[in-house]
């Protein structure tokens, strides 16, 4: 009994089996039919490796062999790998049946530099990169290398602005920084023998010796003083708040035979001058630019000033020999409706309001002074607030210089009264006396 059963069991299952087969044959055999008569795209990319779309759909790496597929409105490739540009093409029409259309991308890498510009409000503020040389905003990095840089911008008077930011391959990245007025403050009172040096706080342009400046925050900073013929002094100094500090410094001659000096004067005054692309500061009315440590050789120095063509030059450094240059700007042909005003205060370290709105910190330049009447206040604590009209025309320069006056502290004893108030009651009384005799 059971050996006849066997043989039924096993032609059921062969039966079963053969049924299965017969059904996937009929459900995949249109689809093969379909591959067979399908066209395809043969994508390649220089360098391989790259990734392939159509649509959104990925389709696999380079090389490949992609089935076409039956759009309208064609079809789209896009080919895309890291550090290099994305390559896309639409391709219109699809591959006849067993067709092989060659795709090739030529990828492109991505420039390892990007661009930043950077802008403050109050504008002219010194700004670095990765505590490289400093700049005056606003100011365009070119060419800068991809990735987390550290940007610094400093301003007398008002808070340092750090930051990192990112910046990517062949973008241009923006960084505008709004400058905080510092609150509390010190005064430091620099003075040299000989005067006439130039005094830089924490890198900003502060005034020439014999000076006071205003305005520091509390804590310690770092004081440059430079002066054409003479040693560099580098110094770090604290300043209290509410107090002034004390810097008194002998300039010893240059002895070193090593390094120059450059001393820029311009037609029109402030000018902002560039030596080697670097920001070194702005001429004024009576007070040349001086800028030492220069090494020997041949030096580009380029002055740019609103409503003048910008003049670049050659000049030659030689060691341990100043160097001096005067520079005649021409006026452009197509002038903008605005001027420059250039103030200084003594004591330096006074907010500058023009029209109402905070601009900076004395001294300093301000520029995109529109032409027409304008008023500007000078506010430093402690002396007395100074204001004025200023009347500009287009494409003028126009420097002020001001001295602040104290502010009358009351005494704490009482006053005695003057000599000559004395004398006069007592003649008075004389008088007096003398008419009842």
């Amino acid at each position: 009994m059971q050996e006849q059963k066997q043989p039924s069991i096993t032609r059921t299952v062969r039966l079963f089996l053969l049924t299965v087969l017969v059904g996937i044959v009929f459900i995949f055999t249109p689809a093969l039919a379909v591959e067979e008569n399908a066209g395809y795209f043969e994508v390649t990319s220089v360098p391989e490796g790259a990734d392939v779309f159509i649509g959104s759909q990925f389709m696999g790496e380079t090389p490949v062999l992609v089935s076409s597929r039956n759009q309208t409105g064609g079809t789209t490739i896009k080919v895309m790998k890291r550090d290099y540009e994305t390559w896309e093409q639409n391709i219109a029409g699809t591959p006849g049946p067993g067709q092989v259309v060659p795709i090739k991308a030529l990828l492109v890498p991505l420039s390892p530099f990007g661009t930043l510009e950077v802008s403050s409000s109050p504008s002219g503020a010194l700004v670095t990169v990765d505590n490289g040389m400093g700049q005056m905003t606003p100011w365009t990095y070119r060419d800068i290398t991809t990735g987390t840089h550290l940007v610094s911008l400093f301003l007398s008077g008002f808070e340092p602005y750090i930051v990192n930011i990112e910046v990517p391959p062949g973008q241009v990245t923006k960084l505008h920084a709004q400058m905080t007025v510092r609150s509390g403050a010190g005064s430091l009172q620099v003075s040299t023998v000989p005067g006439g040096a130039s005094v830089y706080v924490d890198g900003v342009y502060s005034g020439t010796t014999n000076t006071a400046i205003g305005n520091i925050p509390p804590g310690k900073h770092r004081v440059v003083i430079t002066k054409a013929g003479y040693e560099d002094v580098e110094e770090w100094v604290l300043v209290s708040m509410k107090q002034v500090t004390f810097l008194n410094k002998n300039l010893v001659p240059a002895t070193k035979s090593s390094d120059g000096a450059v001393v820029i004067t311009s037609d029109p005054p402030g000018a902002s001058v560039f030596l080697d692309g670097q920001f070194k500061g702005t001429t004024e009315t009576g007070r040349p630019l001086e800028l030492t440590g220069i090494s020997p050789g041949n030096h580009t120095v380029y002055l740019s000033i609103r409503n003048y063509e910008d003049n670049t030059s050659t000049i030659e450094v030689k060691a341990g020999e100043i160097t001096p240059i005067s520079i005649r700007l021409n006026p452009s042909p197509m002038p903008q409706d605005c001027g420059k005003l250039i103030l200084n205060t003594e004591p330096s370290g006074a907010d500058i309001y023009v029209d109402g709105k905070l601009v900076g910190v004395t001294p300093a330049t301000v520029d995109s002074v529109c032409s027409g009447k304008h008023t500007y206040r000078l506010v430093l604590e402690e002396y007395q607030e100074y204001s004025s009209d200023v009347d500009l025309i287009p494409g003028q320069v126009l420097q002020v210089n001001t001295v602040l006056i104290p502010v009358d502290k009351p005494s704490e004893e009482t006053p005695l009264a003057p000599v000559p108030v004395i004398i006069a009651i007592l003649v008075l009384s004389l008088l007096v006396f003398t008419r009842r005799k």
